[in-house]
Parts: C-alpha cells; sequence; structure tokens
C-alpha cells in the first residue's frame, strides 16, 4: 500500500479531513492524476477533501436515519435485543458507507 505525504497538500490551510476526505484523497492521485494536480495547484485541494468528507459524512447519517425509519427500527430494540441493534446499525451504515463511495469518493 502505498502512502501519501499530506505535507504536499495546500500550504496555509489546515488538512482536517477524515476517513471520506482520505480515500478521495488516494482516488484522485491514483486515478485522477489531472484532476488532483489541478485542485494541488489551484489551492483547492484541501477545500476538495474536506468538502467530501463532510458531504460524506452528512449522506451517512441521511442514509442511515432513512434506513432506520423504512424498516421501523427504534431504540426499543436498543433495549431488548442490544446485539439485534447493533448488528443492524452497523448494516445500515454499511449500506450507506456504499453508496457515498460510489457517488461521492469514487467518481
Amino acid at each position: 500500500m502505498n502512502e501519501f505525504d499530506f505535507s504536499v497538500l495546500t500550504a496555509g490551510e489546515p488538512a482536517q479531513f477524515g476517513k471520506y476526505g482520505s480515500l478521495r484523497l488516494r482516488y484522485l492521485k491514483e486515478n485522477k492524476p489531472t484532476l488532483y494536480q489541478a485542485l494541488l495547484q489551484g489551492h483547492l485541494l484541501n477545500a476538495h477533501l474536506n468538502e467530501i468528507d463532510q458531504q460524506a459524512h452528512e449522506v451517512v447519517e441521511q442514509i442511515a436515519q432513512q434506513l432506520i425509519r423504512s424498516e421501523q427500527f427504534d431504540e426499543s430494540v436498543k433495549l431488548s435485543n442490544p446485539i439485534l441493534w447493533v448488528q443492524k446499525m452497523n448494516s445500515f451504515k454499511d449500506i450507506a458507507e456504499e453508496t457515498i463511495m460510489r457517488d461521492l469518493i469514487y467518481c
């Protein structure tokens, strides 16, 4: 696995992105080098990665909440069957992450 040197990112702007921003950075460097270079040279890379990271977190939360509502899954399950609750929550998060990977990270 290649390690990235985060010090090459836009100087003066802190790199605040998390998991999804890091995944997007890796994708850009490996699959969209022209876009990566344009963002880097235009001093827009950190802003782009921070925005993707923020959007991804918001969309994951929205999708997970929609799945919870659609399956009528509520907090009572957490008390009556905590293992099922954790399994369902992890499943909802996985489904949501699959969506953002396709629609935000790897596009």
